[in-house]
């Protein structure tokens, strides 16, 4: 099933979704507001099965970043025996890769993946009965199933793996700006472009990495600008290529700290 039959008031109903909402907006922004929101969400949410899986899966988010692996399988694990509801299922199996990429647990990150895979078949097999939340659910699974799984082949040494899977990025991710911006700063970062010259190459990685950063900076993701900075100045360590991408692209490098003067932002690289 991809819905739960909650008895609660639809007021009631309401504001869980919209406390899971608040909690999924403020990913990479304030993991803090993550937790308060999933956890006013999880309080509120008896009778509603689908909402408090949600609330689970922002709250295994926060653990994840804040390291605390064990914490996040208890509450992953937890999720499959509160609802049928497969996108939440399915986003469950996900950081559950996630975190046995991060624990170098190969055999059970192919288990997990086996499980994501299944529950996607599962979703995609009835869309039409989606509503639209579900399928903003379903963009955030589908993006985020995408990333977890170029990231482990790329840190495993599977590097054709890494890209196809990047690839795989759902059409619909620009509606979910933190994904999108996941997206952008995986393409900039670099090994994921191959077609054209390696001028080529560099340049489309540097058109990805100064989107990450506007679009961050404009969404207030502090996250990403930052990352998206980083990635930038490593592509700038070389000097001809520092030489041709501050040639060719010196509008969009003084975008990075409009307060300065022209001659005083270039200086910088």
């Amino acid at each position: 099933d991809l819905h739960s039959f909650p008895t609660r008031r639809s007021s009631d109903l309401e504001m869980v979704d919209k406390l899971n909402s608040l909690s999924y907006a403020y990913h990479y922004r304030s993991i803090d507001s993550v937790e308060s929101y999933a956890r006013e969400a999880r309080r509120l949410s008896a009778g509603y099965s689908d909402g408090r899986a949600e609330a689970l899966n922002n709250l295994a988010f926060v653990s994840i970043i804040r390291m605390r692996y064990d914490e996040a399988s208890t509450l992953l694990d937890s999720i499959s025996g509160i609802t049928d509801n497969q996108i939440e299922q399915l986003i469950a199996d996900i950081q559950q890769m996630r975190l046995c990429q991060r624990r170098s647990r190969n055999r059970e990150f192919y288990d997990f993946r086996e499980r994501a895979m299944a529950a996607l078949r599962r979703v995609k097999e009835s869309l039409e009965t989606l509503t639209d939340r579900q399928r903003q659910r379903l963009i955030y699974a589908e993006s985020e199933l995408a990333i977890v799984s170029s990231t482990y082949y790329y840190y495993i040494g599977l590097e054709q793996q890494s890209v196809d899977e990047l690839l795989q990025m759902p059409d619909e991710v620009h509606q979910d700006t933190a994904q999108f911006l996941n997206y952008l700063y995986n393409m900039g970062a670099g090994g994921i472009i191959t077609d054209g010259t390696a001028a080529d190459i560099r340049q489309q990685e540097f058109d990805c990495l100064i989107r990450c950063f506007q679009i961050a900076r404009q969404g207030d993701y502090p996250y990403f600008a930052a990352n998206a900075l980083e990635a930038l100045a490593e592509h700038l360590m070389d000097p001809d290529d520092r030489r041709q991408l501050i040639d060719d692209n010196q509008p969009a490098l003084q975008l990075i700290n409009p307060e300065r003067k022209d001659e005083e932002q270039l200086s910088i690289w």
